[in-house]
C-alpha cells in the first residue's frame, strides 16, 4: 500500500511531489472523505459532537467538504475556542469557528471542525 501525504505534511523539498500528489489524487481524497463525513454525520446522535479534521490545508478538501456534508442537516458547525489561539500558525478559513494550521518549521498542516447535531 502506498503512504499518501496530506497538503499539510508535505515536504515541498521532495523531488517525487509532483508525481505523488497530483490533481487526481485530490480528487479521489474528497470523494472518499466527503462520503465517511456524510456518513458520520448520519450516524452522530442528536445532542452530540463530533470532530472533523484532515492533515490538509486545501479548501477543497476542508470547507468545501463540511459545506456539502452538512447541506441538508441538522448537524452545525460549533466554534472550536482553547487557549493559547492565538500562538498558532493559523491560515484563513471559509467557514468561522473552524481552524487551519499553518504548517511550518513546528507545526504539520491540519484541519479541523467541531459538527453538533
Amino acid at each position: 500500500m502506498r503512504h499518501v501525504h496530506g497538503s499539510g505534511t508535505l515536504n515541498i523539498n521532495d523531488a517525487k511531489i509532483e508525481k505523488t500528489f497530483t490533481k487526481k489524487l485530490i480528487e479521489k481524497v474528497t470523494i472518499s472523505q466527503l462520503q465517511l463525513l456524510k456518513k458520520a454525520i448520519k450516524l452522530l446522535k442528536p445532542g452530540h459532537e463530533m470532530i472533523y479534521s484532515t492533515c490538509s490545508i486545501l479548501s477543497c478538501e476542508n470547507e468545501e467538504i463540511l459545506e456539502k456534508a452538512l447541506k441538508g442537516t441538522t448537524a452545525k458547525i460549533v466554534p472550536i475556542e482553547f487557549n493559547g489561539i492565538e500562538q498558532l500558525p493559523l491560515l484563513p478559513t471559509k467557514i468561522q469557528g473552524t481552524l487551519c494550521i499553518k504548517p511550518t518549521e513546528n507545526y504539520e498542516g491540519f484541519f479541523i471542525a467541531k459538527i453538533r447535531k
